[in-house]
């Protein structure tokens, strides 16, 4: 047999086994697709902090939600820093790496709002000096003329960099 009759005769059969092959195989597998599944909670999170707009917190009936990446609360990132959101009339506590507390930021002695000081797990109100904890119990409420007691607290949920404040 000659080179040209050879080439004639085989190179189709060749070049129809490879390429048979290959189009047989991609035909007979079927595309795997990987279906992520995302927590409750991480949708959640994502809706919320696109809803939270340039105040940088969100309120939906009793709770308020604070992104801690806001230049306004971004001090809440680090630990024993604080926030005395007038907006929305809470002392935001970042006491440490996993607890961050919430308290009414009313002066339980005249009602003033927005001369906060914190030290040694006390807040100070310059109006008239009175310092009041932020533990439970004993708490002295909003202008009830209590010049010591504990704030009162409410609960707070930290997910990620969001911060939930439930005032119910």
């Amino acid at each position: 047999m000659k080179r040209r009759e050879f080439a004639r005769k085989t190179c189709p059969a060749l070049v129809l086994s490879i390429v048979g092959t290959a189009l047989l195989e991609s035909c007979d597998k079927t595309k795997e697709e990987s279906v992520v599944i995302v927590p409750q909670e991480e949708k959640d999170y994502l809706d919320r902090m696109k809803s939270i707009g340039t105040p940088g917190f969100l309120l939906v009936q009793n709770k308020v939600y604070f992104n801690l990446k806001h230049a306004t609360y971004s001090k809440l990132l680090t630990s024993v820093n604080f926030v005395n959101d007038l907006d929305n009339g809470v002392l935001l506590l970042r006491q440490s790496d996993t607890s961050l507390l919430a308290f009414d930021n009313c002066c339980p002695h005249l009602g003033s709002k927005n001369q906060w000081t914190f030290q040694s797990n006390k807040f100070k109100c310059a109006n008239h000096g009175n310092s009041f904890g932020i533990e439970s119990g004993q708490t002295a409420y909003c202008s009830s003329n209590s010049t010591y007691g504990n704030l009162r607290s409410f609960k707070t949920l930290l997910y990620k960099d969001l911060l939930t404040v439930d005032f119910s």
